[in-house]
């Protein structure tokens, strides 16, 4: 007994050091964030069952043929209208997806939605550009008109103003530079916003319709109309 006494005696005192513990997960900066928000969307999810429940509650007491709710089922009631709601606003946005001319794609027995930038309509192409070409004979009658002047801005009230919507069906305005007239040099005139796609028509001074780079496009009316 002495010995083992004397032994645990000169453990305790032992100078060394002793390393111990257990292995501890530790969660990525990402997987953190996204536990906050989880338990934020839970925390504030809770926090409305308890506002409907006395909202509810409160209402009951004027009209009798409404029942009592409890926490459990507020929070029942919840999710049940929260279900509905996001099946509605599913078949919303599926609706528009297949309403829209060109948005799919057949994939071998399977359809997959395509996006204009990666499989562009012919039509649509060819729709934006005779847009232009009938906008540039337009400004051409009404140079004719105005002593050859153009519009001096694009809400003047002797021009159509719809002709500026461009030939996109989401009728973005195209982009007019006044203080222009046409002549010989390619200045560009009229352009298609960003929003029309990476490649985008431009109407030219010189009565041309041409198709360029978005980023060539955007340099090159910089460079001819920046400071």
């Amino acid at each position: 007994m002495k010995v083992w006494k004397t032994t645990a005696a000169a453990l305790l005192m032992a100078t060394t050091s002793a390393f111990a513990g257990m292995p501890s997960p530790q969660l990525s900066d990402v997987a953190k964030a996204r536990l906050d928000a989880i338990s934020f969307f839970i925390f504030v999810y809770l926090l409305c069952a308890v506002v409907f429940r006395w909202l509810w509650n409160l209402l009951a007491k004027d009209f009798a043929w409404m029942p009592r709710l409890t926490f459990r089922r507020s929070l029942a009631l919840l999710v049940v209208a929260g279900l509905f709601l996001y099946f509605v606003l599913t078949m919303i946005s599926g609706a528009r997806e297949l309403m829209t001319p060109g948005a799919w794609a057949k994939n071998g027995i399977t359809y997959k939605l395509q996006t204009p930038d990666s499989a562009p309509q012919p039509w649509l192409d060819t729709a934006r550009k005779r847009w232009l070409e009938n906008l540039r004979d337009v400004l051409r009658e009404y140079a004719v008109k105005h002593d050859g002047k153009l519009p001096v801005h694009a809400y003047v009230s002797d021009f159509n103003t719809a002709l500026w919507k461009g030939g996109d069906p989401g009728g973005n305005w195209l982009i007019y530079i006044p203080g222009l007239t046409f002549h010989s040099k390619d200045r560009v005139l009229v352009y298609e916003p960003a929003t029309y796609g990476a490649s985008r028509w431009a109407l030219l001074t010189d009565g041309s319709v041409v198709k360029l780079n978005g980023t060539e496009l955007d340099e090159r009316v910089m460079k001819e109309f920046g400071p």
